[in-house]
């Protein structure tokens, strides 16, 4: 397809960096380290790059020695010249940092060679070596900017669909039926978006828009065949967002529930017009932190509607808290831990202490002192239907938001207190 994307030869080398001490590929460790840490820190100008140092040093290192290798008069495939220009393209580098990168590269192995030769009385083979340095680097940075425009135009349709897809559900895009057909969504049909929070992989890994054949479908056509489900996804503010689009509430729920497999997922009601999309964002976003931390699973906005209301605003949550469960946190953690644990088993049990106490392992009678002990806590009794649901709703808030620890560490001069232990 190009030329030098063949294999290349630097004839003529072997009277100045062919030979003996001139060969640069001894040098091979420190140049490459060089170069790397130019691109991940000394240079202002590569601080853009979102490469993380297992990507760049490999990559470095492979080129470095592909244009030593040229140098030295041998072959030379510029296979790593052409990897970088792909990689660059899928993590979005720009083409003035890709190229720059050569050019450091290039500033490197020359000041190497300038130091090997600076008792070399040959000026014209200096001049010679110079030329051939930088033209060895023009060869690999043309390669690897040929790379990368190639393989961004195979991913400009995914990057293009992906920013209209951020665009409809943030509400910046308002050609809705336009919008609609290129993110390829078939009509009349149920949409859902679903929040999956960092820290588990739950959607596709084959870029950033995926569409994939589920469930039947009301509007088959060429592109959506009846039996299809499409699912756009993307990641948005440190959160995976996805838009599902199904004949039904309960066919969009179950690719949900795949998408949740593991991973802490919030999932907003079902709609129908793209208009509603930034609001289904907001009730997903209040559905997955409605999850207590830790918990994976799938949360639908308006399953758990205390605890969305106490997610949705973090400041009165925390004050409801503290003003309701001040009086436990001055206690040993372990002893706050185990009144907080009976107040949600009795919740749980409906108000049965003998339930309570077989989930607790313990006996009725344990249940209903501690019971007693965060009445005196807290001055809410659990039996007045208002107190209980002050203090129902203070633990959920305190498990979606746990609060810092404020209790000291024992010593041997200020023991704490042992857990209850009734």
């Amino acid at each position: 397809m190009h030329n030098d994307r063949a294999a290349i030869r630097l004839p003529g080398m072997s009277d100045i960096a062919a030979t003996g001490r001139h060969d640069l590929r001894d040098a091979l460790d420190l140049l490459s380290e060089q170069v790397a840490d130019g691109i991940l820190h000394a240079e202002p100008v590569y601080q853009e790059t979102r490469l993380p140092a297992a990507v760049v040093q490999p990559l470095v290192r492979a080129n470095v020695a592909e244009i030593l290798t040229a140098l030295a008069g041998e072959t030379s495939s510029l296979a790593p010249a052409r990897e970088t220009g792909r990689v660059t393209a899928a993590e979005g580098i720009q083409l003035d940092l890709l190229q720059d990168a050569y050019r450091l590269a290039g500033l490197r192995i020359w000041e190497e060679l300038a130091r090997r030769l600076r008792h070399h009385s040959d000026t014209a083979a200096l001049l010679r070596a110079s030329s051939r340095v930088w033209s060895a680097i023009d060869r690999s940075s043309n390669v690897a900017v040929r790379s990368h425009l190639e393989a961004a135009a195979g991913f400009g349709e995914n990057v293009a669909r992906t920013e209209l897809l951020r665009g409809v559900l943030t509400g910046a895009v308002h050609d809705l039926e336009t919008a609609r057909r290129a993110l390829g969504l078939p009509a009349d049909v149920m949409l859902v978006v679903a929040v999956t929070a960092p820290g588990a992989a739950s959607a596709p890994s084959s870029g950033p828009v995926s569409a994939a054949p589920h469930a039947p479908s009301s509007a088959p056509g060429p592109d959506h065949p009846e039996g299809a489900v499409t699912t756009r996804w993307l990641t948005h503010d440190g959160d995976r967002l996805a838009l599902v689009a199904a004949p039904t509430s309960d066919d969009a729920h179950e690719v949900l529930a795949g998408l949740a497999a593991g991973a802490r997922t919030g999932a907003s009601r079902p709609f129908t017009s793209l208009a509603g999309a930034p609001a289904a964002l907001a009730q997903a976003r209040t559905a997955v932190r409605s999850l207590t931390p830790g918990q994976a699973g799938l949360s639908c906005f308006g399953d758990r509607p205390l605890d969305a209301l106490l997610a949705a605003d973090d400041e009165r949550a925390a004050e409801l808290a503290h003003a309701v469960l001040g009086g436990l946190r001055e206690r040993d953690p372990r002893d706050e831990e185990l009144l907080l644990a009976t107040v949600e088993a009795w919740f749980e049990h409906g108000g049965s202490g003998t339930r309570a106490a077989a989930a607790l392992h313990c006996h009725r009678n344990t249940v209903l002192n501690r019971l007693a002990r965060v009445a005196d806590l807290t001055g809410r009794d659990i039996n007045d239907p208002r107190a209980a649901a002050e203090l129902y709703a203070a633990v959920r808030a305190r498990r979606l938001r746990p609060a810092a620890p404020t209790a000291t560490l024992p010593t041997p001069d200020h023991p704490h207190p042992g857990p209850s232990q009734g």
